[in-house]
């Protein structure tokens, strides 16, 4: 086994003294069955904790939303970050990639329709498919 040193700021050093205690094992072995535990998915100690409110998501996604190529490129942004969208009803929901729920994608301005716009394709696989048709088909190009 190696030995290695971590500094915590006192907040942090305090969170992890007191969870330590809680689950009744020394600091040191508390972090090693953490660490331990991080290549299992889900991990609730691990577990993602980056924004989950709409004005956050907002904030923190323009990036991948406004610099993706295609729908690929934007899953892979957005999984990168810990987050994935998915089909629902006639449009797209933001959730994490461990499955909760965050909110509907025009809730972060980020509306179905005109995702379908930008990348000039449907969300693949999405089951309402008369959307394409009443998006895509009115389309127009600038020249």
């Amino acid at each position: 086994m190696d030995w290695i040193q971590i500094k915590f700021d006192e907040d942090l050093a305090r969170s992890v003294e007191r969870a330590a205690s809680r689950a009744n094992m020394p600091v040191g072995s508390y972090i090693r069955d953490i660490l331990a535990k991080a290549s299992q998915p889900c991990h609730p100690q691990l577990a993602y904790a980056g924004p989950r409110k709409p004005l956050g998501l907002r904030a923190y996604l323009a990036h991948d939303f406004a610099y993706a190529q295609d729908w690929d490129d934007l899953q892979e942004g957005l999984r990168a970050k810990g987050y994935e969208l998915v089909e629902r009803g006639g449009g797209l929901v933001l959730r994490t990639v461990e499955g909760e729920r965050l909110c509907k994608a025009s809730d972060i301005g980020q509306p179905y329709s005109a995702l379908m716009k930008q990348f000039g394709a449907p969300f693949p696989n999405h089951s309402h498919q008369h959307l394409e048709q009443r998006h895509l088909g009115q389309m127009t190009l600038g020249f």
